[in-house]
This record gives structure tokens, sequence and C-alpha cells, in this order.
């Protein structure tokens, strides 16, 4: 896995989170990690390997231990813990453009929409039709996204 790659799994970590109800303000350390990651001349997989992973800023025993189970496992514990509270598929949402994890926890808190089909649906029965903070430029973006 490249350092950009890392890092990418890192943001869909933080954006999981938000979604899931975990708090916004520690979930944001997983995006600050990813832009130093991004930075980083060597490999994350030189680092991983010489046990240097806590060398990143930011990065204490807990998170080198969530950077590694990505990098040999694909995914954390973190996260398999936070799929209790939402499935990984909340991520389709924020692939729409304009719709961030704050977005899409509303969704699924407020609506149950946890995934594009969901959102599809949602959209075809017209329940978001009048939610506030969702205007009809959002829902068009979110209807051209999902196909609906």
């Amino acid at each position: 896995m490249t350092n950009a790659e890392l890092a990418d799994r890192l943001r869909d970590l933080r954006d999981f989170l938000i979604i899931a109800g975990y708090e916004e303000s520690h979930a944001t350390r997983y995006t600050q990690i990813a832009r130093q990651i991004e930075k980083m001349p060597e490999p994350i997989a030189e680092l991983l390997g010489e046990g240097r992973l806590r060398e990143i800023p930011g990065v204490g025993a807990l998170v080198a231990q969530y950077i590694r189970e990505i990098l040999e496992e694909g995914v954390s514990s973190k996260q398999r813990e936070w799929e209790k509270e939402a499935p990984i598929t909340v991520l389709e949402l924020v692939r729409i453009p304009g719709v961030g994890a704050n977005t899409a926890k509303r969704l699924f808190a407020e609506f149950g929409i946890d995934s594009a089909a969901a959102l599809r649906a949602a959209l075809d029965s017209g329940i978001l039709e009048d939610a506030p903070g969702i205007g009809p430029k959002t829902l068009a973006t979110m209807r051209a996204f999902v196909g609906s």
C-alpha cells in the first residue's frame, strides 16, 4: 500500500467514525495524520518494517496499531469496533459531491440511509424533499449520483 492509499484509508476512517457517532474532534486526528503520511518521503511499508510508525507526527501506540492493521489486514480494529454503530456502506454517501461526513451522519441518523441504494430509495420516496438543510441543488446532485 502506498502512502497516498493509506492516507485515503485514514480519511475514510475519519468519515466513517463521524457518521457512526464517534466524537468528531477525535476523528479529525486521522485527517491530520493522513496529511503527514502523504508528505513523507519514505514509503509507509518501510516505516512499518522498521517499527517506526510512532515517528509519524500525531501517531501514538494505538494509532500505530490501527495503521499496522490497515496495512496488514486492510481494516483496523477501530473500524470493526464502530461497525456495531453503522455499516461501512455509509461511506458510499460521502462519495457524493457536496455530501460530507456530517451530512452523511444526518442522513444515517435521521433517515436510516446507510448506502447509495438506500439513498436512491429515499429519493424515490420523496422523504428528503422537505428535509431542513437539504436543498434542491443537493437533492439534484444526489439524484444524479445515485441514478434516481
